[in-house]
């Protein structure tokens, strides 16, 4: 028996070898191969998923900034519209996964199987929210006990702060986002797992499992597309501010604050798409590769 898994072993080293792949792991993907079909994906399935964007991501963000311009919405229901808007996305995400992870789904079916999982979704999504913002607590407690306090304006004043425990916040802060960059990069399936394998708080560790060995290149795709996000969104909505300006008049600040908004939803929408679906098929070839490596184990 030992001898005969040793022997498999080789035969998916040789397996790995021959396609490419690099490292050990039952989940190990070559990223090229998966933006190539991510490619493929948002060209073949336009339609689609630009009609989810639009219904889940850009009109939402077209209606928040609408209210923000005109004043048009009571203070109260400042968290409402963002509760909304926060469902509303991850309704659309998990409709976009759906879509892009079976070529079977169309339009339809993506809002049942989105609908059915959302609630899923929800708590994981809740369970990583109260995780982070525990890794977070060393910091703050280290700049409260330094002595920083919250201004009449309500911002946290930390000149008061001595040199020592504000670089030791500093230096926790740093360690918090480092991790939290590792994990994001380990649950980069995450969605596609609550959408096709239906679990719930299970699909954590699954996706943990699907990206072992892969660890380092996601990073390295994360920071890539937060630069690309981060630049593509100062240059639109800049440029975009800078000529509605020009063309409205000095005056019309509300109205250039509406197509600025409406630009930021647009690319928002186009950047989330692009990533959910890259997303999904990540956890494709993930899925694939670990079920061809499973009998050569």
């Amino acid at each position: 028996m030992r001898t005969r898994r040793a022997v498999g072993k080789r035969a998916a080293r040789r397996y790995a070898g021959r396609h490419g792949i690099v490292g050990s792991g039952a989940a190990m993907v070559r990223i090229g191969t998966v933006w190539d079909r991510t490619v493929d994906v948002l060209q073949g399935r336009t339609g689609i998923l630009a009609g989810i964007a639009l219904l889940t991501m850009v009109l939402p963000g077209v209606a928040g900034g609408v209210l923000r311009a005109t004043g048009g919405a009571p203070a109260a229901l400042g968290p409402v519209v963002a509760i909304a808007t926060v469902l509303l996305l991850l309704y659309g995400i998990l409709a976009i996964t759906a879509v892009a992870s079976d070529p079977a789904v169309d339009g339809a079916a993506a809002y049942r199987i989105a609908g059915r999982r959302l609630l899923a979704a929800l708590g994981v999504l809740v369970v990583l929210i109260v995780a982070a913002t525990l890794f977070f607590l060393p910091a703050v407690v280290a700049l409260a006990v330094g002595g920083a306090r919250m201004n009449a304006a309500g911002k946290l004043d930390v000149q008061a702060v001595a040199a020592g425990p504000l670089a030791l916040s500093g230096l926790l802060a740093l360690a918090t986002v480092v991790a939290g960059l590792w994990l994001s990069a380990r649950l980069v399936p995450l969605f596609g797992i609550v959408v096709n394998e239906t679990r719930g708080l299970g699909a954590l560790r699954r996706s943990l499992a699907l990206t072992r060995g892969s660890t380092m290149k996601l990073i390295g795709v994360l920071i890539l597309y937060a630069i690309v996000v981060i630049v593509l969104m100062m240059a639109s909505t800049s440029v975009v501010g800078i000529v509605a300006r020009l063309v409205l008049g000095g005056e019309a600040d509300a109205t250039v604050a509406l197509v600025v908004a409406i630009v930021s939803a647009l690319v928002s929408a186009l950047t989330s798409v692009v990533q959910s679906v890259f997303y999904a098929q990540f956890y494709v070839a993930a899925r694939a590769q670990e079920q061809r490596m499973a009998p050569l184990a």
